[in-house]
């Protein structure tokens, strides 16, 4: 109130020497900033401090009370409510019981002892806003020479679309000169010197939006740099550092001659821990290029590993652009089955995939990885902290690798059912912020000091804000502290997570009536309670529920299976029968009923799958039509011929022209083509097995002009191939086809025969045709290559006996 009031002169009230304030319950400098904007205050937020400029108390008038969101912190409250008590208009003061961990009776003194006019107010919850950043501000990466920052960079800015810009090479034709002879002319202070005022350009005027910016490894040296660097983070941007194995780029700089060596008194290893907490102070996105993860072994490169590293990094880029944010739908059931083990490795190669079927995301539960290795160790100690933190950022770039599933990244503390150390809140809220910046789809926070200063940086990340009553004895759900703990979390998460333990059935509906009171769509609500008598309340909750599985140590009392959950819902009326088709012909040799109907027992649906072959669509119109009508899949020759049977179509089959899955969504038949996405798995798969060159430099060959050709050529355009040909026995479609789809290759033309395809040399080959006697000529298979055949019957088609005759990967 002394600093908002007409002070001195100036009326600039300045604070210092509290740079603490900014990591207290919340950045309370922050905080006091944008609510004290809200009466017309005006401020400035330092590293240090906070400058206030005061107002006399008529101009602090406003024509409605402003809403003060408290952050979740008693301070902030009491200090609004004093400044409340002299604004004519008054305030509303939001989350009033954040009051009660220092002082419950706050508002009693306020109102008895200071005479202030106070009436209670239980305003409706308004959802966050999400902070999500989808605009086309450049993408900046940074990190040590070596690590693959132009490799990535280039993968990145053609998935995106964006132009790709190497800092160094924009520097040389700005300046007119090469690195290196600025250096061996004017030496490394002018070199860095043009390489700031190239950065300032490129971030501010040249290439501001619409590109993905590699940066030259000691761009970081520079205070003026950092600053820029952090300017371009405010404006909404994704600034990615590239955390390299040392040894990796070592090696590769010892054969590197293109760009000028270290001083020779700098070891490379120096060089890093010097540079890396300036690394960490200019970027708000991390990524881990490890060749060596998939292996095991520290110095030897994982079989196929560039390829992941570099699928993986597109998908971090996506997630911090805000393209695609790889979260759960919440409008219905869901869960993510928890991790328990101390290593990711103990689920690989084959048991991750299994374990996960089912389940909508992939809790790595970090409190529990390390085992021996960290046994007993000292989380306060700071090398100890460092080694744990890298240690779990190779767990979850090895979970990334292996799954595209969501993740939720949890460090569940001993206070609340975990296993982390309550002394190590250091540690933990660093793990946190980590989470973050490592692209983490959702960070699981406990309801306490921390968690507004997580959420206030969530960035894309979704918080869930949890707390865990492990005896049921103070979460109980018709209690007032089940309503004060919901508030408190609705503050600083996303999603709510209230977990408590069942003491007895009653219990459970009491929890189903507290998540029917307060679960939505805008305001998710997990709420269960643990032990055996409150699994049902796990088997009612609304969304992300915490599943194990057999081969896994359930992570809590009372939690079960994705499969256990379908079968009890299902025998409480909630999960009703559907009948899933197959429609075309010929499909009596179709497998599909029996892989369909054995996923539907393994995940205890009661659903069934069967064959309706039909010569025209028009007989599928009752079907179609049938309460029970779930969903069906699509084959020849009824892929294009179904789309005016649907009501809407995924971007994805509107693209491609035809349509291989149909789905009932909200009583609407909505079609898609996941025939692509098929082609894509097969094929990345085939390429790490196989060897064989990226697709960006490769050539690909489509046989066959109809439905499932068109999927093969969106699903090459995915790829990034080139140049493709097209090969069909009719001409005239191939060509149409060829029109149609020009636009998203470099080169897309009609072959006449595969002969003459021979002489392009393809590297990947698709037949989308039935089996037949299609001729194929050795010729194809000059080259190393893959070659995926649709048809499916027989096992091996004659293009598949032909490309196996030549030792291609089939």
């Amino acid at each position: 109130l002394a600093a908002v009031a007409a002070g001195g002169e100036d009326r600039v009230t300045r604070i210092r020497g509290i740079a603490n304030q900014h990591v207290k319950e919340c950045d309370r400098i922050e905080a006091m900033c944008t609510e004290l904007g809200k009466f017309g205050v005006e401020t400035e937020n330092l590293a240090d401090g906070i400058n206030v400029h005061a107002r006399v108390l008529s101009e602090l008038e406003a024509s409605e009370a402003p809403s003060v969101h408290c952050y979740d912190d008693h301070r902030v409250a009491m200090s609004f409510s004093v400044l409340a008590c002299v604004v004519q208009s008054g305030a509303e003061i939001r989350e009033r019981r954040c009051v009660g961990k220092t002082w419950p009776s706050w508002w009693d003194v306020l109102a008895r002892d200071l005479g202030a006019p106070i009436s209670g107010s239980d305003p409706a919850f308004e959802a966050h806003s999400d902070p999500v950043k989808a605009d086309a501000t450049s993408v900046v990466l940074i990190g040590m020479r070596g690590v693959g920052k132009t490799t990535l960079g280039r993968a990145a800015a053609a998935a995106l679309n964006r132009e790709f810009v190497d800092l160094d090479d924009f520097l040389e034709r700005q300046v007119g000169q090469t690195i290196p002879e600025i250096i061996n002319r004017d030496g490394w202070a002018a070199f860095r010197s043009h390489e700031t005022q190239v950065l300032r350009t490129a971030l501010t005027q040249a290439h501001a939006t619409g590109a993905v910016i590699a940066c030259g490894g000691g761009v970081i040296e520079s205070a003026e740099n950092r600053e820029q660097l952090r300017a371009h983070v405010a404006r909404g941007a994704a600034v990615i550092c590239l955390t390299p194995n040392m040894e990796h780029v070592a090696e590769y700089l010892s054969r590197d001659k293109t760009r000028p060596a270290y001083a020779v008194t700098s070891d490379i290893h120096e060089v890093y821990a010097r540079r890396l907490p300036l690394y960490a102070e200019s970027c708000n996105y991390e990524y881990l290029v490890d060749k060596a993860l998939l292996s095991g072994d520290e110095n030897s490169e994982g079989h196929g590993a560039w390829t992941l590293i570099e699928r993986d990094f597109i998908r971090l880029v996506q997630f911090a652009t805000g393209r695609e944010l790889n979260r759960v739908d919440l409008n219905g059931p869901s869960s993510f089955v928890s991790l328990t083990a101390p290593s990711v490795r103990e689920y690989l190669p084959a048991k991750l995939e299994a374990l996960t079927a089912g389940a909508q995301a992939i809790e790595l539960r970090v409190d529990l990885l390390g085992g021996s290795e960290f046994a007993g160790a000292d989380f306060n100690d700071a090398r100890v902290a460092a080694s744990f933190s890298a240690f779990v950022h190779k767990q979850l770039a090895l979970l990334r690798h292996n799954s595209r599933l969501p993740i939720v990244f949890t460090v569940r503390t001993q206070l609340q059912g975990g296993a982390f150390p309550a002394s190590a809140d250091t540690l933990r809220l660093q793990l946190l912020r980590n989470a973050v910046q490592w692209g983490a789809e959702y960070v699981d926070v406990e309801v306490d000091a921390k968690a507004p200063a997580v959420f206030a940086k969530r960035q894309n990340s979704m918080v869930i804000a949890s707390y865990h009553d492990t005896t049921g004895e103070k979460l109980q759900w018709d209690s007032e502290f089940a309503a004060e703990i919901l508030a408190r979390a609705r503050a600083c998460g996303d999603i709510v997570k209230l977990i408590s333990f069942a003491r007895s059935w009653s219990d459970n509906t009491k929890c189903q009536q507290f998540v029917q009171q307060h679960h939505s769509a805008t305001a998710p609500l997990i709420a269960l309670n643990m032990g055996y008598t409150g699994q049902m309340s796990r088997v009612l909750c609304p969304c992300l529920t915490p599943v194990t599985h057999p081969l896994l140590m359930a992570a809590a009392p009372g939690q079960i299976s994705v499969r256990q959950i379908h079968q009890a819902r299902s025998l409480l009326g909630l999960l009703p029968a559907q009948q899933f088709y197959l429609f075309g012909t010929p499909i009596q040799h179709s497998p599909s009923p029996c892989m369909h109907n054995a996923a539907f027992a393994s995940l205890g649906l009661p659903h069934t799958y069967e064959l309706k072959e039909t010569a025209t669509v028009d007989e599928l119109l009752p079907v179609l039509a049938h309460a029970s009508f779930g969903g069906a899949s699509v084959t020849i020759p009824h892929k294009q011929t179904i789309i005016p049977l649907l009501d809407t179509l995924s971007p994805a089959a509107q693209r491609i022209g035809a349509v291989n899955t149909i789905i009932v969504r909200d009583g609407q038949l909505y079609g898609d083509n996941t025939d692509y996405l098929g082609i894509v798995g097969c094929l990345q798969q085939a390429q790490l097995s196989a060897h064989t060159p990226a697709f960006t430099e490769s050539v690909a060959l489509v046989i066959g002009a109809g439905g499932t050709a068109r999927a093969a050529l969106f699903a090459l355009h995915t790829l990034r191939v080139p140049h493709v040909l097209i090969y069909n026995r009719t001409q005239e479609r191939a060509q149409t086809l060829c029109d149609e789809f020009s636009s998203l290759f470099s080169t897309l033309s009609v072959t006449g025969s595969l002969d003459a395809a021979s002489s392009k040399q393809p590297t990947y080959i698709v037949g989308t045709i039935p089996a037949s006697d299609l001729c194929v000529p050795d010729s194809l298979f000059n080259v190393r290559g893959v070659a995926l055949d649709m048809a499916y019957k027989p096992k091996w088609t004659p293009l598949l006996e032909s490309a196996s005759r030549r030792s291609w990967h089939t």
